[in-house]
């Protein structure tokens, strides 16, 4: 026996799958800060830790960007 979900409220349908262009950017962005992280310290001559930190550094403004621009566009459309 199934139950509809209270009204408002959307069904979960349990997996849920990324979309193509989705993953192809999460390759991008984590190649590109792989390729930072050497940049930094191969390039630049940072220390292996400092190069590290900014790469991962820069991902975390990478996903507070993202979520900050997901959470506009969503207020937006309600």
């Amino acid at each position: 026996m199934t139950t509809d979900p209270p009204e408002g409220e959307a069904e979960w349908s349990g997996r849920r799958r990324l979309s193509r262009s989705t993953l192809v950017w999460c390759a991008v962005t984590a190649i590109g800060l792989i390729a930072w992280f050497f940049f930094a310290w191969l390039v630049l001559g940072r220390m292996m830790l400092d190069a590290a930190g900014e790469a991962i550094g820069s991902g975390l403004l990478l996903l507070v960007i993202v979520s900050v621009v997901g959470a506009l566009i969503r207020s937006s459309r309600e």
